[in-house]
């Protein structure tokens, strides 16, 4: 049976490559840009990972790949954050996916993240992305999925944003109704502690010992303080220190579960190991790095790896689906849309930037079709200004802000009649 290999764009712990690796394909090359959550991967999968900035890697020196997957930073997107998009922080790195889809080619390609993809903005984010990867020549289908469907005992939802290029219809695996409860999944761990790894608890003070003891299964400490004064009255929202109920699935196990959410039947958080093991992650898969950590402190912590992973059952549910695109066992599905030009080109010389006569030496390894509207902006002096073509693509915007944020450039964006105009109002901190 012909093996596929697979490349993994912000691979995080290795969730994703984990799953995938189970249902048959195989791990090639994978980046993740924080050393703990690289060496995790490295110690559990292989050392085909490397630990960089995704905007930093050069495609041409990457091997051929069949599929590539990438779980690209959910924060610019999420209901839970500040949902700037392509413009905040990080949005720019779902421009590094198109980037590689573009010039690796896979045959298949399988992107997750929030639901809040979908949504924000009314959809124009998702809809632009949908526009972009079927213009490189692909069949483009998306689907929200839950990983309580497919053997995680957590209701966690995803959007998965698949693409082709066989001229087959994509294919998302099929969920089941039989839920497994947060009892099931933990409860051995906590008659037998010792004899897990990444399993030591947090060490709570007697008063929030007592804090916890009162509250009830579904409840949050908030709704115990509430209820009984006594218990303090710190400012704590509904959304921190809520107890699991035991014979339901985990609520979603986030970044920072530490502190949103109490033991079933226990007066304590959740150790590493039982929110691993929510997340389905397997008893012998071993977290780097420290446990928690402070907030002055670097890197991702074991608990924000685990929250952050894509659940490996949910991941293999996925593999099993894509490989039946590979093989072309779904129905044909000839694309719709001609193929655009490349939007990047790798190239492996060094490009000088002038920057109001001071010159610097860039590695960027990407050569974009709007490359020549990123010189002028290069050229322009502090608080001149440009006046952008009305005939360019909507997509220019979307790579703009990355373009410019890699010349360290900071620009102002107007419109004027029916004009964009840029300025640029400043060259790196100066």
């Amino acid at each position: 049976m012909k093996k596929y290999n697979f490349i993994d764009l912000f691979a995080g712990c290795g969730g994703l490559s984990l799953g995938l690796k189970n249902a048959g394909l195989n791990p090639i090359w994978a980046n993740e840009i924080d050393d703990f959550a690289a060496e995790t991967y490295k110690f559990n999968l292989g050392d085909h990972i490397k630990c960089c900035d995704v905007r930093d890697v050069d495609t041409a020196n990457l091997p051929e790949c069949d599929v590539l997957v990438g779980g690209f930073p959910c924060q610019p997107f999420s209901l839970s954050g500040l949902q700037k998009g392509f413009s905040g922080r990080d949005g720019d790195l779902f421009y590094q996916c198109f980037r590689f889809i573009d010039n690796l080619k896979p045959k298949v390609f399988a992107l997750e993240n929030v639901p809040g993809f979908k949504n924000l903005q009314s959809g124009k984010f998702l809809n632009l992305a949908i526009d972009t990867l079927e213009s490189l020549g692909y069949n483009v289908d998306y689907k929200i999925l839950n990983a309580v469907e497919y053997g995680v005992p957590q209701t966690r939802r995803r959007l998965i944003i698949m693409g082709n290029s066989l001229g087959h219809s994509n294919c998302f695996p099929k969920g089941s109704s039989n839920p497994i409860s947060a009892k099931e999944a933990i409860d051995d761990i906590r008659l037998n502690m010792e004899n897990f790894e990444n399993n030591e608890p947090m060490k709570h003070t007697d008063r929030i010992k007592k804090r916890f003891a009162a509250v009830r299964q579904g409840e949050s400490a908030r709704d115990a303080m509430d209820r009984d004064p006594s218990l303090g009255n710190a400012k704590i929202s509904k959304q921190c220190y809520r107890r699991m109920y035991a014979h339901l699935p985990a609520p979603t196990v986030v970044a920072n579960f530490v502190t949103t959410t109490i033991h079933y039947c226990e007066n304590r958080n959740l150790t590493a190991r039982e929110a691993a093991r929510i997340q389905t992650f397997p008893d012998d898969f071993i977290f780097k790095g420290l446990r928690t950590k402070m907030s002055w402190q670097k890197g991702l912590s074991q608990y924000e790896q685990i929250g952050n992973a894509v659940p490996p059952k949910l991941a293999e549910a996925l593999g099993s689906s894509i490989l039946k695109i590979l093989n072309k066992e779904t129905p044909k599905q000839l694309s719709t849309r001609p193929k655009q030009l490349k939007l990047f080109e790798e190239k492996t010389k060094k490009v000088n930037i002038n920057k109001n006569n001071q010159k610097k030496i860039s590695t960027r390894g990407r050569k974009s079709k709007y490359e020549s509207i990123y010189v002028k902006i290069e050229q322009l002096k502090l608080n001149e200004e440009l006046v952008l073509d009305d005939n360019i693509n909507s997509d220019f915007y979307v790579f703009l802000e990355g373009a410019m944020r890699r010349r360290d450039i900071n620009y102002t964006l107007k419109t004027q009649e029916k004009n964009k105009i840029i300025k640029v109002v400043s060259y790196g901190n100066k």
